[in-house]
């Protein structure tokens, strides 16, 4: 798998080596002895083949997001996002399994991104459709906003003298939950793309606000800022799950209770 070393991944491998052998690609080898560690990067290239020789199922939860690892969008991510990772490095990783005879890849991606607003969102997007053209079969799954992100932007929000909160909703999950989703797939082979797969509540933002303010006890000012209808819709599109979506069973609520500040 890729991205073994992130939120998702951390659970993903938690959960894949009590019933598989698991090789992971990371530009750094982690300390888990239950694991094969292959160094690479799917950036440069380096260590793909040695990660997908002798592998029947990749999954591919890398990804690079230079907004979700600051916490907050700065003016450039509304015009360019970095293509190595989620595109080319999708592309080389496709080549490689190919050759290699993989018989199924799983791709990690995002909810509403059909009509990408950001470059990001097109990077995943252009990921996706690789994969359904690619030679290997495919399942895609897709979910909404994770809680650590949503924790994380929160506190960088928090710095300011007043928190501006968009009308706008939020549908926040689980990484754990979704893991024990694509686990799932994992058994079934590909399939497709699978359901959307979403938290068990939408909220508003302001609600998730409020609700992270209390659990972290930071007594900041907020600022609601009302938005058009037409980009209230489409950004709730990015972060709302659709009609026969799967629901984790984790709240934001309990979640913040859980888990200690990012």
């Amino acid at each position: 798998m890729t991205g073994g070393t992130g939120h998702l991944g951390r659970d993903l491998v938690t959960r894949l080596k009590r019933s598989y052998r698991v090789r992971v690609l990371a530009r750094s080898a982690g300390s888990d002895p239950d694991v094969e560690w292959i160094r690479g990067d799917l950036a440069t290239g380096d260590g793909i083949a040695d990660a997908v020789t002798g592998s029947q199922t990749v999954i591919h939860a890398a990804t690079l997001s230079p907004a979700a690892r600051r916490g907050y969008i700065v003016p450039k991510d509304l015009w360019s996002s970095p293509s190595s990772v989620d595109r080319d490095g999708t592309e080389r990783l496709l080549d490689k399994a190919a050759e290699a005879g993989v018989g199924h890849i799983l791709y990690v991606s995002i909810v509403g991104i059909d009509r990408p607003r950001i470059p990001y969102l097109r990077r995943k997007l252009e990921a996706e459709y690789l994969i359904r053209q690619g030679r290997i079969p495919w399942s895609i799954a897709r979910a909404t906003q994770f809680h650590w992100l949503l924790d994380r932007m929160f506190g960088r929000m928090a710095r300011l003298p007043i928190v501006p909160l968009p009308d706008m909703q939020a549908e926040p999950v689980d990484t754990a939950d979704f893991a024990d989703y694509l686990i799932e797939s994992v058994a079934r082979g590909p399939v497709g793309r699978l359901a959307d797969f979403g938290g068990p509540e939408v909220l508003t933002f302001s609600a998730a606000f409020d609700q992270w303010r209390e659990a972290r006890k930071r007594p900041v000012r907020t600022m609601r800022i009302p938005l058009p209808a037409a980009i209230s819709n489409a950004a709730s599109a990015m972060s709302v799950s659709g009609p026969g979506s799967r629901r984790g069973s984790l709240t934001w609520a309990n979640w913040l209770r859980s888990h200690s500040a990012e």
